[in-house]
């Protein structure tokens, strides 16, 4: 259950995203990061820390949307839906599932770096909702030094890292805080020119998110929850396809991850229980089921893509 006050930030800095044209960076940091949520009963109270719509000028860009350009439009899970799958499905915390913080410096392509910021920003929220406070800082550490070699480390400013670290132990300021990163995330990414970048990020941290998905029975044969977690999450991998499809001049590493990914959908939609889906009206998440022959098949096919991200 969340606390009263956990309810009411939820209302004032997580609306309820509609279909948009962008997957941007910061939306997917939200979906994650917001899995927390639902741990949240800290009976300290909150920093005050105001929100607002315009970021810091640090950060400030102009947004400007070309109207004739064709866009890919589809639904993004909310943050609190996130969040109450993943929570109320049983994931638990293991450690070693995510990627090493000390990996970053060994990203050198553009491409690698930007999949990469991706897959830190989803393991961010993993050990947030698990408060695992070292690890936190660890994988912010990663997202500055690679956010720095891209030359957009002003996202992550001294002001905001100081309040990151004077508030990790409190989860309903933590909630602000991280919900103000995806803002800074947007404001700087959303411009039509880093566009491309902004998919790029998300894809790494989709890979990661649905890798982390499968933990459980990854580490201990455990299939708890699991196919409320790999449905949710391929909810989005269709609109991830068609947002990379639309890569301008891809390179060679967007180009393999497409292709892969296009290879995945197929492997899931011929699962059973994607079947079930496809037939009938309304579906009970809760009651379907993977076999193990599907659960190692998809597990085989994630593993590999992440590999490809992770090992750089």
């Amino acid at each position: 259950m969340f606390s009263k006050s956990s309810s009411n930030l939820i209302k004032r800095f997580l609306p309820f995203r509609w279909p948009s044209t962008n997957i941007g960076a910061g939306a997917i940091v939200s979906a994650f990061i917001l899995m927390m949520l639902y741990a949240c009963n800290s009976g300290e109270a909150p920093e005050v820390i105001e929100s607002s719509t315009q970021p810091e000028s640090d950060v400030e860009k102009e947004v400007k949307p070309n109207d004739e350009e064709e866009s890919v439009y589809y639904m993004l899970p909310s943050a609190l839906q996130i969040a109450h799958i993943f929570r109320k499905s049983g994931l638990k915390y293991y450690p070693d599932v995510t990627n090493d913080p000390g990996n970053w410096s060994k990203y050198i392509s553009e491409t690698s770096k930007l999949q990469n910021l991706g897959v830190y920003s989803a393991d961010l929220c993993y050990v947030a909702l698990n408060k695992q406070t070292q690890e936190e800082l660890s994988c912010l550490k990663a997202m500055m030094d690679l956010s720095g070699d891209m030359g957009f480390s002003s996202v992550f400013s001294a002001a905001f890292v100081d309040r990151f670290e004077r508030n990790i132990a409190n989860e309903d300021s933590m909630i602000v805080i991280l919900a103000q990163l995806q803002e800074r995330l947007d404001f700087y990414l959303q411009d039509a020119e880093m566009e491309d970048k902004s998919t790029i990020i998300f894809s790494g941290a989709w890979v990661e998110s649905i890798y982390i998905s499968l933990a459980g029975y990854r580490v201990e044969g455990d299939e708890t929850g699991l196919s409320v977690r790999v449905h949710e999450q391929l909810y989005i991998l269709k609109g991830l396809i068609s947002k990379l499809d639309a890569v301008w001049e891809p390179d060679e590493d967007v180009k393999t991850l497409i292709s892969e990914l296009k290879t995945l959908l197929v492997i899931v939609e011929g699962f059973s229980f994607m079947k079930d889906v496809a037939k009938k009206e309304h579906v009970d998440v809760s009651k379907l089921t993977i076999s193990e022959m599907e659960l190692k098949e998809l597990m085989n096919k994630v593993d590999e893509i992440r590999a490809k991200i992770v090992n750089g």
